[in-house]
Formats: C-alpha cells, sequence, structure tokens
C-alpha cells in the first residue's frame, strides 16, 4: 500500500492515503464551493459593460497540506507544511518601496547583482508554475511565455529557460528588446535570449499561430514597470487575444509580479464609462486578470484585493530589509524557491492528485498499474477553465 519515488539521493515514502484524505476533505467542504466557484481556474469573463477584464471566479478552497510536486520530486516538507495561515496576511508594498528594496539589494551593502536577482526570480516563478500546472497535466501543450523588453521580461525569459528543463514545451513572445544608443541589445535581456534559443525554444515577434496547442500562458511583459491607463502597441493587440475567448481568454494564466495593465499602487484599472453623448464610445481597456499570480520579493499593494491562487518567489530577502519594510511574509519551507500567499485551490489539488497518481502508475508493480491510471485519468478530468 506505500511506494518510493527517487528525490534526489534518497527515497521517500509516499502513501495514497494522504491523496485520499484530500479527497474526503474536499468531499466534507463539498457545500462551500457553487458549481462554478469549485474549480480555482474558472475564468469567467465580465461584462461590466464592455469590459474585456479577465474575471477570476472566487473559491473558498478547503486548507489542506497535500502531497506537493517540485521541479525536483515529491517534496519531502510537504506532510508537514500545510502553507501560511491566511490570517497572517502579508504585508503589500509599495511600487516606491519595492524600487527601494530592489536598489537596496543591488547596494554595495545588499551584495547582488541585477543578474542574480532575475535568475533567483524567474527560477522561483518556474518552480511554482511546477506545483501549479504539473507538465502532466498539460497533456503535451506547450507554455507560452510572454516577455517584455525589461526586468520582468528578463525574469520570464529565465523562467522559460526552467520550464523547458523541466520537461515543458515553451515558446516565448519576445516583441521588444531594449538596445544602447549604438543599436546593440542590452544585458541581461540579450543573453537570456540567447540561452533559450540555444535550447530550441522558439522566439517569435507576436503571438504565434498554433495558438490552439497552448495549453498556459505566462505574462512577464510589465511587472510593476507599467504606467499609463491604456497598454501600448504592439501590447495592446497581444492583451486582447490574451483576454479573447476565442484566440487565447480560455487558457490559464499566469503574472510574473504584476499582472500586465495593473498598476503597482492602484491596481486593475476601471474600464472607461460611455458618454451618451458621445457618437463612439470608448474602447475598452484590455485588461488580464490571471488564475495565478506570482508576486516577487513581496505582495504590492496594486494586488491587495487580487482572489487567484498566489505564490511568492525571490527567496532572498535579509533580515534587514524585513525589519526596515516591515514584511512579515511567510517561510520559505525545505529548499522550495517559493511559498504560497493563498491556500491551495481544489483545481491545484486536483493536479497533485493526478501528478500524484502518476507517480505510483510509474513505480507500482505491473498489477497495480490500470488501477493508477485510472486515478490519474479521473483526476485530470477537472474542467480547466470555461467561458
Amino acid at each position: 500500500d506505500r511506494i518510493t519515488h527517487t528525490h534526489t539521493s534518497h527515497r521517500m515514502p509516499v502513501s495514497r492515503v494522504a491523496v485520499l484524505g484530500i479527497a474526503a476533505l474536499l468531499a466534507s467542504q463539498a457545500d462551500a464551493f457553487s458549481p462554478l466557484s469549485a474549480f480555482s481556474g474558472v475564468s469567467l469573463r465580465s461584462g461590466l459593460g464592455s469590459s474585456l477584464a479577465r474575471k477570476q471566479c472566487p473559491v473558498a478552497a478547503a486548507r489542506v497540506a497535500p502531497l506537493r510536486m517540485t521541479a525536483t520530486g515529491l517534496d519531502a516538507e510537504a506532510a508537514t507544511d500545510g502553507g501560511p495561515f491566511l490570517d497572517d496576511a502579508p504585508k503589500y508594498i509599495s511600487k516606491a518601496e519595492a524600487k527601494a528594496l530592489a536598489e537596496e539589494l543591488k547596494s554595495e551593502d545588499g551584495g547582488f547583482s541585477t543578474e542574480q536577482l532575475v535568475e533567483m526570480a524567474g527560477h522561483s516563478v518556474a518552480d511554482a508554475i511546477f506545483e501549479a500546472y504539473p507538465p502532466s497535466t498539460l497533456m503535451g501543450a506547450k507554455v507560452l511565455v510572454i516577455c517584455g523588453k525589461g526586468l520582468n521580461g528578463a525574469e520570464g525569459l529565465t523562467a522559460a529557460r526552467h520550464l523547458h528543463h523541466y520537461g515543458y514545451s515553451v515558446a516565448v513572445v519576445y516583441p521588444e528588446k531594449k538596445r544602447d544608443s549604438e543599436g546593440q541589445l542590452l544585458q541581461p535581456n540579450a543573453g537570456l535570449e540567447k540561452q533559450v534559443r540555444n535550447l530550441g525554444v522558439s522566439v517569435y515577434m507576436s503571438n504565434p499561430g498554433f495558438l490552439d496547442q497552448i495549453g498556459l500562458v505566462v505574462d512577464a511583459a510589465h511587472g510593476v514597470s507599467f504606467e499609463g491607463e491604456r497598454p501600448k502597441a504592439p501590447w495592446d493587440v497581444i492583451f486582447k487575444q490574451l483576454i479573447d475567448p476565442t484566440v487565447l481568454g480560455t487558457k490559464p494564466l499566469v503574472s510574473v509580479d504584476m499582472p500586465s495593465g495593473w498598476d503597482a499602487d492602484a491596481g486593475m484599472p476601471e474600464q472607461p464609462v460611455p458618454d451618451p453623448e458621445d457618437e463612439a464610445p470608448p474602447a475598452p481597456i484590455p485588461v488580464l486578470y490571471p488564475d495565478t499570480l506570482i508576486s516577487l520579493g513581496a505582495p504590492k499593494m496594486g494586488v491587495s484585493k487580487y482572489q487567484g491562487a498566489h505564490y511568492l518567489g525571490l527567496r532572498t530577502i535579509p533580515l534587514s530589509a524585513k525589519d526596515k519594510y516591515g514584511l512579515n511574509t511567510p517561510s520559505f519551507a525545505g529548499a522550495r524557491t517559493y511559498t504560497r500567499l493563498s491556500d491551495l485551490t481544489t483545481e491545484q489539488v486536483a493536479r497533485l492528485e493526478a501528478s500524484v497518481a502518476a507517480e505510483e502508475a510509474k513505480s507500482a508493480p505491473a498489477a497495480a498499474a490500470p488501477a493508477a491510471a485510472a486515478a490519474a485519468a479521473a483526476a485530470a478530468a477537472v474542467p480547466q477553465a470555461a467561458v
């Protein structure tokens, strides 16, 4: 009734009881969920006049401590780490504080280089995605990583490289690039683009033509640097495609640090109100509302009301900075590069069940393989998204 799974240099027991316990707990909480809100990844496109904004159906996910997958296998810490308690809400910092914190980390006293911070941030993004959307649940569909020209885009390129190594099929959209006065591409993005290209990852100037093959979208376009009310070209077209249910709007969306189009302080912009006297009503603002958000360093004030799955990456903030900015972010258990700022949602639990069942199918005796495969198929049958 127990199996083993290789985790680096040792073997770790994995009990089916843990999976059954998750199912029992969710069943006991069934009355707390509406038919739609039972699935965290359900993305609803709300009217609000002519708004095109992605809307996340709020969930009251049960508190669980499941067997979690990491990029290096089943997490040995999972049995005791249930994630942060939600009543210990972390501090949300302003855009000015985020900028000051980054400069402090890169100062002589901080000791970090920009390249180091980008690498650690992108690595943590990839690890969090591995937990939230294990490769086996995408059924071979591609991960589309959309990268801007700034550091948020650099973090996206880094995450794309790690996701490739983790077994995902990755494609990158990289429409803008920073150049110096002589036209040379600036670092770190130039080197990061070469790294993903050298792995055989295709890099596109706009959304590729195989959108029907995309299973997950990663938004690393702007982060905290977005300014203004509306995205400018080419992002206006790209964002419209991301929220259009006939293009990419039904695909799960992960945003890095801040959803693109949101202000780091004020949050998601309000849609313009049509004036009855205007002959042509104002065009709606294409706004992204991700299914999963991965904040970096500390969550920003602009996402304080965000209701989807929320992770925190960039495990590098020193104690002095935590004291200076009053940060009370939860601890990072074991060797993990990320932590959760929200409870696991029911769709994540279903994905984890599918991952554990898949591991059982690989490790169990041949006679038990059909039962494990059936359990994996049942868990993977949870709807990914609905319009």
